[in-house]
């Protein structure tokens, strides 16, 4: 977890180069292949590379947010439910068991000091001696796109176990 906190000060650091920063972290053909199932691994791969080709894919705090914060959790916990794989988007339990066990993937958000809430992304991990992300790697089940073409959303509390989503919104 302090090697994801030093790779992510960087993004929060003044004028930092957010598009070169991002760039540094997509993933190779192995580095799927080190997240992802084999079968799996060349779909993500796939659904991702249009959003890593376009250039648009660029990761960044919001105004004022110049703080991290990071949750991880392996494969096999994100599979069972264990660790930090509450703080995980939904969609990663369906892709649970596409995932290799042993690798650790990190969530994160930028926030604003004194607040949980923030900016947040999935999908990063250390693979093959370097950090990578493959966000809402998820999506490439459903036949969407990749995560990184659109703009992070505003971290919202995730909801209670057994209350819906909220009516008329």
């Amino acid at each position: 977890e302090e090697g994801a906190k030093a790779l992510l000060s960087q993004f929060v650091a003044p004028n930092a180069d957010h598009a070169a920063l991002t760039r540094s972290l997509k993933p190779t053909s192995a580095d799927y292949k080190a997240l992802f199932d084999e079968s799996t691994a060349p779909k993500i791969e796939s659904a991702q590379s249009k959003d890593w080709e376009s250039g648009k894919a660029v990761i960044k705090p919001g105004d004022g947010q110049t703080e991290v914060k990071i949750a991880s959790a392996t494969g096999a916990d994100l599979a069972a439910g264990k660790g930090g794989a509450k703080e995980f988007p939904g969609g990663y339990k369906k892709l649970a068991k596409h995932l290799v066990p042993t690798a650790t993937f990190f969530r994160f958000k930028f926030v604003k000091p004194g607040e949980d809430t923030g900016t947040a992304y999935d999908g990063l991990a250390f693979v093959n001696n370097h950090w990578v992300i493959a966000p809402k790697p998820f999506r490439a089940l459903d036949g969407k796109g990749g995560g990184l073409d659109e703009v992070a959303a505003a971290d919202e509390p995730a909801a209670k176990p057994g209350k819906g989503k909220p009516k008329g919104g």
